[in-house]
């Protein structure tokens, strides 16, 4: 038995991911089944400013199977948070489910109010058929405890379902 995840379930928005890791909790939900988004944070903060040392946002969005084209979508994110200042340091393709499922690892530096943050994220985005559904699924972590984190969180994004 692992310790370190628990299930997390949205019935309201048609989303569980099987092992969370234990550390996040949810902060916001907007949305339904359709269109959505969910915020999730760590229980740790690392300083006043910064707030929690990881981020999760989860959203999906409704868009009919005949006017997606799945690499045009995980490019558009890339492009979307290129201007944000991510630097894209690796891409990975594999398979969620029955899903084609593309990750990718980024990172930047972040000021905020004259202090400046290190942080990297991961970036997840797949098009589930059955449901019609485009699901991002974003984390930042602050650089320093990026390695601590990485592997749960991979992990977690592999126990990702959107249909049942």
């Amino acid at each position: 038995m692992e310790y370190n995840y628990y299930s997390y379930e949205k019935p309201e928005g048609k989303i569980e991911v099987q092992k969370l890791p234990i550390w996040f909790k949810e902060v916001k939900f907007e949305g339904n089944e359709m269109e959505g988004n969910i915020t999730l944070h760590s229980q740790n903060d690392y300083d006043e400013i910064y707030g929690s040392n990881a981020k999760m946002d989860i959203s999906w969005e409704k868009r009919y199977r005949n006017t997606l084209y799945h690499g045009k979508e995980v490019q558009k994110s890339i492009e979307l948070y290129n201007a944000l200042d991510f630097v894209i340091t690796q891409r990975e393709n594999t398979w969620l489910l029955s899903h084609e499922f593309v990750s990718w690892f980024g990172q930047r530096t972040k000021m905020i109010r004259k202090r400046y943050y290190r942080e990297k994220c991961i970036h997840g985005i797949f098009y589930c058929d059955i449901t019609e559904r485009l699901i991002n699924i974003h984390i930042n972590v602050i650089d320093k405890h990026y390695e601590n984190f990485k592997p749960f969180i991979v992990k977690s994004l592999t126990t990702f379902v959107c249909h049942k």
